[in-house]
């Protein structure tokens, strides 16, 4: 993946990421090397659980290694379908202007309206927050009417928080303007794609997914931050597996010292 996208090590802040990343991971594989050697103690209690911390820490690399490539995915992804509504969700601004990390989702959504062969709205999903001049939604309106939207085809969603509030006011939108079933796409940036459809999924929603470019710099920051959040979604499945997988090192710890 890494050599397929050669523009990786063309810039200063990706071969930062990259390095931040394989930083990432050298530690997390030292950590497992030294919980392996530490289960070969004859203790059971401490073979048992240097066993499952180290199954754990596997299975987070490995879960976070797929969680990269399919956000990589999302923001490399063609689309060319066609839609009734695209929601573009809100990211924080400091002026009245969209963020360049904003202005990259709004450009991706531009790129699907365009090429729309029906009549398609863009709903604007973003709410003001404490330190905001104005609402994400106005800043995200300003910014399409300018790149040649109609401002008919712009619907405003001002009050959202968070992403589950995004989707929550898109959805009474959605049902006030349409009596039928529609076809919808999501566009957010690429790390957020996933908790995003989890999040519409939750409350009903049938949705696809686009991710946009995210600045190397950050990058992993928020990759990390938006991981933890999926797994969060699934915590119910994760406790069941945490908890399975101890007995079982235990068990087998017990066992290989009898």
């Amino acid at each position: 993946m890494l050599f397929k996208h050669r523009y990786l090590f063309s810039h200063t802040s990706s071969r930062l990421f990259i390095k931040k990343l394989l930083s990432f991971s050298y530690k997390f594989v030292l950590y497992t090397s030294a919980l392996l050697f530490i289960s070969t103690i004859q203790s059971p209690i401490v073979k048992g659980l240097s066993m499952w911390l180290a199954i754990l820490c596997l299975s987070l690399l490995l879960t976070f290694i797929c969680y990269l490539v399919w956000t990589v995915s999302y923001r490399h992804r063609s689309y060319n379908k066609e839609v009734d509504i695209i929601i573009v969700l809100g990211a924080g601004i400091f002026t009245e202007f969209v963020t360049p990390m904003l202005a990259a989702r709004l450009d991706r959504a531009l790129d699907i309206y365009q090429q729309q062969a029906s009549a398609t709205k863009i709903i604007v999903s973003g709410g003001q927050g404490p330190d905001e001049p104005i609402p994400e939604a106005l800043a995200m309106q300003r910014y399409l009417i300018a790149h040649g939207v109609d401002k008919t085809d712009i619907l405003m969603e001002s009050h959202s928080i968070n992403t589950y509030t995004n989707f929550l006011y898109s959805k009474q939108i959605i049902n006030n303007l349409y009596h039928k079933a529609v076809k919808i796409v999501c566009v957010t940036s690429q790390f957020h794609v996933l908790r995003a459809l989890r999040l519409a999924q939750k409350l009903g929603l049938s949705i696809d997914g686009v991710g946009s470019h995210t600045p190397y710099h950050f990058f992993l920051h928020v990759l990390i931050k938006d991981y933890l959040g999926v797994m969060y979604q699934y915590r119910l499945l994760l406790t069941l597996y945490c908890s399975s997988s101890w007995f079982i090192c235990l068990y087998a710890a017990f066992i290989y010292n009898s």
